[in-house]
């Protein structure tokens, strides 16, 4: 698909950031976040149940409004293996069948559009359907935002963080790079220029 870049990283490296930049700038995006947020919710409750006997904590994975808790569902998934595969096999295939439905509908417009995938590189659902940014930070510094935006200790930041592909190995099969490595003033001018690029037609 000519008019699709995939953006990705590692975990609070700041794609989503470059994602608000481009919308700010009137291009479109597709979320696999959003998409993943509103399956879990359409299956909670065949959700809760897969999960309970993952649930060694006995905490509640349901809120009063029956939606999954992802905080507790996501403290389930990293720390057990079978657990992050099972809920892969249930939702990647529902996110990927959703997102391409979504990319064919922006591909008509003929313009420039972005599309989120967290785990481009993992998945590997979603090779050469269009080039791939990846938003750059070292794991220290991408460490530190997660314990700071997420509240979390290092064990769980590193959990989290050392769940994915290695930064340095993306940043080997990437087709652009867009490094988020000083202030935000610096990253959002790099965005602008790599997007104003990208509408031109040079990238």
């Amino acid at each position: 698909m000519k008019n699709a870049f995939f953006v990705t990283a590692s975990i609070a490296c700041g794609k989503s950031t470059f994602i608000q930049i481009a919308n700010s700038m009137g291009f479109q995006s597709i979320s696999a976040d959003e998409i993943a947020h509103e399956i879990l919710d359409q299956h909670s409750l065949e959700l809760a149940q897969m999960f309970s006997k993952f649930n060694t904590k006995n905490q509640k994975l349901l809120k009063e409004n029956k939606k999954i808790d992802r905080k507790i569902l996501g403290s389930i998934i990293f720390n057990d293996q079978e657990a992050k595969k099972i809920l892969e096999d249930f939702t990647h295939p529902k996110i990927r069948m959703q997102i391409l439905e979504q990319m064919q509908i922006l591909e008509k417009q003929n313009k420039p559009y972005f599309v989120e995938i967290p785990l481009f590189f993992e998945s590997k659902a979603y090779e050469n359907l269009g080039k791939v940014i990846l938003i750059y930070s070292p794991k220290e510094l991408s460490l530190e935002r997660l314990m700071k935006r997420d509240n979390l200790n290092l064990k769980a930041a590193k959990e989290r963080l050392y769940s994915q592909m290695d930064i340095e190995e993306k940043l080997k099969k990437a087709d652009l790079i867009i490094k988020n490595t000083g202030s935000y003033a610096d990253f959002e001018k790099e965005c602008i220029l790599t997007i104003k690029k990208i509408s031109k037609g040079i990238i």
